[in-house]
């Protein structure tokens, strides 16, 4: 028996020293791994301080391979967010996760208490996780994606994480946090965040997120009751919990659909309430009144982006505007913008059951309307600005001829002198056509989609030879000049190369336009290493900011492609798929996207292979389909 028990303890014993063994080979081998690592995070320091920024991302990605360092990524994640390579930065941070979520501990040097010395030890991997997640959510909410910050931090309280709520950025990220929760009906959601408001004894926060799920439960009778209580007695246990509830209750009214009392409260709130929500609240009040030429410009300056600090963020919940916005667009028939929004609505959310439901409904409205519909379509001549008898002289021999031609049923085509000119969906139309000298007689059509015609004539004179003219003072409104950078440069596809200078080329050009051409930062947008999601966001938001009289500069640099049978341009974003043309976005889809825009004048600069290169050629090679 002795012998057994011997026997026995020496096995273990022996199988306790080769895993201790296996062990000790494995923390080895790792310290191994970490120093090389660490050599490599070094020299994407000094590629930093030199602004070579492309190197210190390959000696990064490099260091990641080799072995996961925690802080690794910080510096370069935020030198990426610096230049609005936001995206970029996001996906350094996510492999960082993905690394770490392949480790399940990880080495860390720490300071030991015995004079000093560095140590290497293992850690779990899940507390470093949180750390990554928790400085991805606040660099995004200060300088970044607010959408990602949101994410981030859904992730983080779902995983029980408890913020102290002491610290602005938490307040930030909560206040977007429950904003996007109520927009998108997350009642789990809301409910998580109160739970952290609970642990973190946050008393605004605990109530407001109450009133909120009882708000998406649509118990608007509860709702109200609770924040009447509260205005009638001294209050909740937080500052201006009088003042909160009073910007609540007009959410109530109007789902339960008490027009009189919701005017009420909107005129109670006072200036308590910032601009945006008071337009958002007088909007909800006019479409509760059919008022919807008011609510139309309303809810346009509710939109508008949400400022924080110094930097502006789409606002949460933008689909539920352009829904309301169509649904006012509806109510006066204008079917054209109506579908525009419900579209926007859905770029924002794709799921968005009410702009779902509306664009299902207003093909039925525009049937209805078709078949009703005797009346031609109104025409308005904008240039030359005077139709009747007009003369001009001119070394050219054309002439650009723009107008509207405006219909509820919409508009079918529009010729001139029966040649077809460029119209678009909502009635804008231009064309430019050939002068002789003398009379010109021109003969405007404009056909609706019930059939309808209207005509309109008008001449204009060409002087034979160059007369003097009389100038005409003309009073022109000063425009804003506007830019969007587009660069795709890091691609999802790894079949897709990579390329290193279009966020380069893009920045160096814009230095050049703030310099030399009276652009401001505010109105230069940034759109580095985009998703065609992305791509349709920036032109949405591009379409509420720009006013006619503005000028626009648009550039792009990436990959494009052009596929010679179908005598078709493509850009690649950076979700593009090599194989798959339907991921690709084609030129005469960015060309629309331009017409939307109301700028005065548009320049676009390409730098893509189809294009006649600005810089170099950027073609993925002709072996794709």
């Amino acid at each position: 028996m002795k012998i057994k028990l011997l026997f026995l303890f020496t096995f273990c014993l022996s199988i306790s020293l080769s895993i201790h063994a296996q062990d000790e080979n494995q923390k080895n081998a790792d310290k191994e791994l970490y120093k090389s690592a660490e050599e490599l995070l070094k020299r994407v320091d000094k590629a930093l301080k030199s602004g070579d920024l492309n190197e210190a991302e390959k000696l990064y990605n490099q260091s990641l391979k080799t072995y996961p360092i925690t802080y690794g990524a910080y510096n370069l994640a935020l030198k990426k967010m610096e230049i609005g390579d936001v995206r970029g930065a996001n996906k350094l941070l996510d492999n960082l996760i993905s690394s770490l979520i392949n480790h399940p501990q990880v080495l860390i040097e720490h300071t030991t208490n015995i004079g000093g010395l560095i140590k290497l030890s293992y850690r779990a991997s899940a507390e470093y996780i949180e750390n990554v997640r928790s400085f991805k959510a606040s660099t995004n909410f200060s300088r970044g994606d607010i959408r990602v910050a949101h994410s981030e931090y859904m992730k983080l309280i779902k995983n029980g994480f408890k913020g102290s709520m002491n610290l602005d950025s938490e307040k930030g990220l909560y206040v977007q946090t429950l904003q996007s929760c109520y927009f998108t009906d997350d009642v789990e959601g809301l409910k998580i965040l109160k739970e952290v408001c609970e642990k973190a004894k946050f008393d605004r926060g605990i109530f407001e997120t109450k009133i909120y799920v009882l708000l998406v439960e649509k118990k608007y009778d509860e709702v109200i009751g609770l924040l009447t209580n509260t205005l009638n007695s001294g209050g909740e246990n937080f500052m201006l919990s009088k003042g909160l509830a009073k910007t609540l209750l007009p959410l109530a009214y109007y789902g339960k659909g008490d027009t009189e009392n919701l005017a009420k409260s909107i005129e109670d709130i006072g200036r308590i309430q910032s601009v945006e929500n008071i337009s958002y609240y007088k909007s909800l009040l006019a479409l509760s009144r059919k008022q919807y030429e008011i609510a139309i410009p309303l809810l346009t300056e509710a939109m508008k982006p949400l400022t924080v600090l110094w930097a502006k963020y789409p606002r949460p919940g933008k689909f539920r505007y352009y829904t309301k916005r169509a649904e006012a667009y509806v109510g006066i028939k204008d079917f054209v913008n109506a579908r525009k929004d419900y579209e926007a609505a859905l770029v924002y959310n794709p799921n968005y059951e009410p702009a779902l439901d509306g664009l299902a409904k207003l093909e039925s409205n525009q049937i209805v309307e078709i078949r009703k519909d005797k009346t031609g379509p109104e025409i308005k001549i904008l240039e030359p600005t005077n139709t009747r008898g007009l003369k001009i002289v001119a070394a050219g021999k054309d002439v650009m001829i723009k107008g509207m031609a405006s219909d509820p049923s919409g508009l079918k085509s529009v010729t001139i002198n029966g040649l077809s000119i460029y119209v678009k969906e909502a009635g804008d139309f231009w064309g430019t056509v050939a002068l002789v000298d003398g009379v010109n007689k021109f003969e405007i059509i404009a056909a609706d989609l019930a059939g309808n015609l209207t005509k309109q004539t008008f001449e204009i004179e060409k002087a034979s030879a160059t007369v003097a003219v009389t100038p005409v003072a003309v009073t022109e409104k000063q425009g804003k000049n506007y830019a969007v950078f587009i660069a795709s440069q890091s691609y999802d596809d790894s079949t897709i190369p990579s390329l290193e200078n279009p966020i380069a080329d893009a920045i160096k050009l814009k230095i050049i336009l703030k310099n030399n051409y009276n652009f401001i930062e505010e109105n230069i947008f940034n759109l580095f290493n985009p998703q065609r999601i992305d791509f349709k966001k920036k032109f949405l938001e591009l379409r509420e900011a720009l006013q006619p009289e503005d000028n626009l500069v648009i550039f792009y640099a990436g990959h494009g492609i052009w596929v010679d049978k179908e005598k078709k341009g493509y850009w690649l974003l950076t979700d593009a798929l090599r194989n798959d043309v339907n991921t690709w976005v084609p030129n005469k889809e960015v060309l629309d996207m331009i017409a939307e825009l109301p700028a005065r004048h548009t320049l676009l600069i390409t730098d893509a292979c189809f294009s006649g290169s600005v810089f170099k050629s950027r073609s993925i090679g002709a072996d794709a389909p």
